[in-house]
């Protein structure tokens, strides 16, 4: 009875197209006033209840495959099957069997017409560009790169670099007469040539 009651619940799409589309319409509208008063209140989106994102015709061709289909598919079963069990029974009480015969399903046909008029509404996507055409523009959008030869005779690496610096000499120390070494005390002293006068015998 649980999936009777549902089933009746989702049916619409297995009804003529247009009381289909105008259930359809009228449902839709009512996720999009949740989806404004979301919104209003600083709430995330439920699902479908996006007025600027959702796309109708998509989400109507999911919930054929993914929900009616399915469950109208488990309902026709279910009739065949008590059918039968009608049927057993009837033979074993030694009662005249019914005729058996399974179930006609009016609304496969229903389903799989409104399933053609949603696809038809669906939006063409983009074709998605070849893996070799997507990887060319990338590597043209690209600036060209200079060659490894031309880099290393331009740029120099951290190390050398480093080395250059360590090398060459302040100038302020080598006007005091050499660079400037720390003492154990903490004091800076200077490192001064010393003179040494030689005196030359006649």
């Amino acid at each position: 009875m649980t999936l009777i009651l549902h089933c009746a619940d989702i049916s619409h799409p297995t009804k003529t197209w247009d009381l289909h589309k105008k259930w359809t319409d009228n449902l839709m509208e009512e996720f999009f006033c949740q989806g404004d008063k979301e919104t209003s209140l600083g709430l995330s989106n439920s699902p479908l209840c996006n007025r600027a994102e959702t796309l109708i015709p998509e989400s109507q061709v999911g919930f054929i495959d993914f929900i009616i289909i399915p469950s109208m598919n488990l309902l026709g079963d279910m009739f065949d099957a008590l059918l039968l069990v009608q049927n057993e029974e009837a033979n074993a009480s030694g009662n005249k069997p019914t005729s058996y015969k399974k179930v006609d399903r009016p609304w496969d046909s229903r389903l799989a017409e409104n399933r053609k008029r949603w696809k038809e509404l669906v939006t063409p996507k983009e074709e998605t560009p070849a893996v070799n055409g997507r990887i060319k523009e990338e590597e043209e959008s690209k600036p060209p790169s200079r060659p490894s030869s031309q880099r290393n005779s331009t740029e120099e690496s951290p190390v050398r670099q480093n080395s250059k610096r360590h090398s060459q000499t302040d100038p302020a120390s080598s006007r005091n007469g050499g660079p400037k070494v720390a003492a154990s005390n903490g004091a800076t002293t200077e490192n001064k040539e010393q003179s040494v006068s030689v005196e030359v015998t006649p």
